[in-house]
């Protein structure tokens, strides 16, 4: 979505989740974050679901690491399927002990 915005609109990409929350309007012009999310299925990717027990461990983590919430969230689902591996452009998940971060270029 962020990306599809950044094109479509021609905004910065500094601050664009902020931008995306303060015109409504324009995020109910995007298109191709829709098309893409409904691809994911076709791509044999698994969908892993948050059972409740994980959103407990999530706040643990959080507290461990200082972790925002959805970013523990996903490091207690990561954790409870032994998942190690992690794309994210984001340098906080490297205050998780174990967990290797590949950060794209």
């Amino acid at each position: 979505m962020t990306i599809e915005a950044i094109r479509k609109f021609g905004w910065p990409a500094a601050g664009i989740a902020a931008r995306l929350r303060a015109h409504p309007s324009e995020v109910q012009q995007l298109m191709e974050f829709r098309q893409a999310v409904e691809q994911i299925p076709q791509l044999g990717v698994q969908i892993l679901t948050i059972s409740p027990p994980l959103i407990g461990e999530a706040a643990v983590i959080s507290q461990q690491t200082g972790l925002l919430s959805n970013d523990a969230l996903l490091v207690a689902v990561m954790e409870h399927h032994g998942l190690l591996n992690l794309a994210s452009h984001d340098p906080d998940f490297d205050r998780v002990p174990g967990l290797v971060r590949y950060s794209p270029l």
